[in-house]
């Protein structure tokens, strides 16, 4: 294979760029890392690849105290590598990694980066994501042969959303404190091929619901040393980030609960 990219950028004034660009590229064939239970799981999936097309802006406001960054784009997939689900005559329904002949997402992103006053920044990102199955004939998760055509593509939530807000100050002639905090939210997705079609759930025990964290910091910095007291999952969000099934069970990865601690550095 050969991947390219052509690319067009326009400046209409010093603190305004438009640009679009065209890419083609690609992944390797490989085998699937599984728990199989006939060589027919290992059977090789051939190498997919994407045809991205995308187009921005970015541009830069009051006197540079305003930085905003945006984009429109569409990835076209042709085979695409996904773990999907096959029969087994021993286990029944197990886990292969397949190529989806045809598929693609669609999406836009914009961040915004501000510097009001010295000391402070405030910062927000959006993330919008449009993914389907345009064409696939396979087994679902209940281990029933579909047509998967128009149904989401797995781990795509619809909306990732984040804002960070930090605040720095002197304390001394060598010492500056802050204090930070983000937040984040997910909506929901799908850990297995199949996912949310005209309203109707084809993969129920592989959803993945959606979540929000808050994180927070705060420290002491010196020339070469910093302090920062730090909580992750400040509101205690009970959440997972992935669903795989292995043999007769469902296995969901729960991440962390709240959590703090103490980070001391130096540099040398």
């Amino acid at each position: 294979n050969v991947s390219w990219r052509v690319g067009v950028d326009f400046k209409p004034s010093r603190d305004l760029l438009l640009y679009a660009n065209v890419a083609k590229g690609y992944k390797a064939g490989g085998f699937g890392n599984i728990n199989a239970a006939i060589n027919y799981q290992f059977r090789p999936a051939v190498q997919e690849s994407i045809l991205n097309y995308e187009a921005g802006i970015k541009a830069q406001l009051a006197d540079n105290k305003v930085s905003i960054n945006g984009a429109v784009f569409y990835m076209d997939y042709k085979n695409k590598q996904l773990r999907t689900k096959d029969i087994n005559p021993i286990f029944g329904i197990i886990d292969a990694l397949n190529n989806v002949p045809k598929s693609h997402i669609q999406g836009a992103e914009v961040e915004v980066y501000v510097t009001p006053v010295q000391g402070l920044s405030l910062g927000a990102a959006a993330t919008y994501l449009k993914s389907k199955i345009d064409r696939y004939t396979g087994i679902n998760a209940a281990g029933v042969e579909s047509d998967f055509r128009g149904t989401v593509i797995p781990f795509t939530p619809e909306w990732q959303l984040g804002g960070n807000a930090r605040y720095q100050f002197p304390i001394s002639d060598t010492m500056k404190a802050f204090v930070a905090g983000q937040v984040s939210y997910r909506s929901e997705t799908f850990a297995a091929i199949g996912g949310r079609f005209s309203g109707e759930n084809l993969a129920p025990n592989f959803e993945i619901g959606s979540y929000t964290l808050v994180d927070a910091q705060a420290g002491i910095t010196g020339d070469n040393w910093r302090v920062t007291i730090w909580g992750k999952n400040l509101t205690n969000e009970y959440y997972w980030t992935n669903v795989v099934a292995g043999q007769d069970q469902v296995v969901r990865y729960a991440q962390k609960p709240a959590t703090y601690g103490v980070t001391v550095g130096f540099d040398f």
